[in-house]
C-alpha cells in the first residue's frame, strides 16, 4: 500500500494545482467584472451627457421660439 506520507505529498501537490487554478479563475473573473463595471459606468456617463445636451437643446429651442414670438 501507499504510505501516508506519499499520499499526503500527492494531496499537497494536487492542492497547490487546484489553488493556482482557483486563483487564476478568480482573478480572470474579477477582471471581467471590473471591465463590465467600467463599461456600465461609461454607459451611464454617456446617458447623462446625452440627457444634459437634450435638455440644453430644448431650452435653447424654447428661448429661440420665445425671442421670435416677441418680435411678432
Amino acid at each position: 500500500m501507499l504510505s501516508d506520507e506519499f499520499l499526503n505529498q500527492i494531496f499537497r501537490n494536487n492542492q497547490e494545482k487546484i489553488d493556482r487554478k482557483i486563483s487564476y479563475e478568480y482573478h480572470k473573473r474579477l477582471k471581467l467584472i471590473k471591465e463590465q463595471k467600467n463599461e456600465e459606468r461609461e454607459n451611464i456617463k454617456q446617458g447623462i451627457i446625452a440627457e444634459l445636451y437634450y435638455k440644453e437643446g430644448f431650452k435653447d429651442g424654447i428661448d429661440f421660439i420665445i425671442k421670435h414670438m416677441k418680435k411678432l
